[in-house]
């Protein structure tokens, strides 16, 4: 394995991370980071499918929607099609809790599910250039049983209020939100 790869296949997991920091903390920059301008988003057809414009207003007004979201991405696999393209799934495990204007309201959802993403290197930057959710499969756990008993519990850390986004020094010493 070169250099180029490890470093290609370093700079993809961050994005797919990145991705699901953007989407728990509500922070839309971050979510649009990993995308290029012209990306092609196939989510089940009740939520989005089509352009990054697109997939960005759907997440606008869908993400506020939720009291809490968590995603985690394991199984990352990554096939390379040259140097400039990449093939990769990786698993999703998901929880959301919907507030009282989502149709849910405040029922928790868990999901296991998959994306399925062709990333390029565009001008030296690996992101998504399509990127399809697969929905293996989903459950609504009762109302009864969940609690937040922990003063700390139901603070989500939305919208920018998330301690670890603080600014630090980068490797170099720059400032960066590393």
């Amino acid at each position: 394995m070169t250099l180029e790869e490890l470093s290609a296949r370093e700079e993809i997991r961050d994005a797919l991370v990145r991705y699901t920091r953007g989407v728990d903390r509500e922070d839309l920059s971050l979510v649009r980071s990993v995308f290029h301008e012209d990306a092609d988003i196939q989510f089940p057809e009740s939520l989005h499918q089509g352009g990054l414009e697109g997939f960005m207003n759907f997440a606008s007004k869908e993400m506020p929607r939720f009291q809490r979201t968590r995603h985690a991405i394991t199984n990352i696999q990554i096939d390379f099609d040259g140097p400039n393209v990449a093939y990769v799934e990786s698993y999703l495990h998901a929880d959301h809790q919907g507030n009282e204007t989502h149709h849910w309201k405040t029922r928790m959802i868990e999901l296991w599910a998959r994306y399925l993403d062709r990333f390029e290197q565009r001008d030296g930057v690996w992101k998504i250039a399509r990127r399809e959710l697969v929905v293996d499969w989903m459950y609504k756990y009762p109302i009864e049983g969940w609690f937040d008993d922990h003063p700390d519990a139901s603070d989500t850390r939305r919208k920018g209020t998330d301690p670890f986004i603080k600014p630090r020094a980068g490797f170099h010493g720059k400032p960066g939100r590393s």
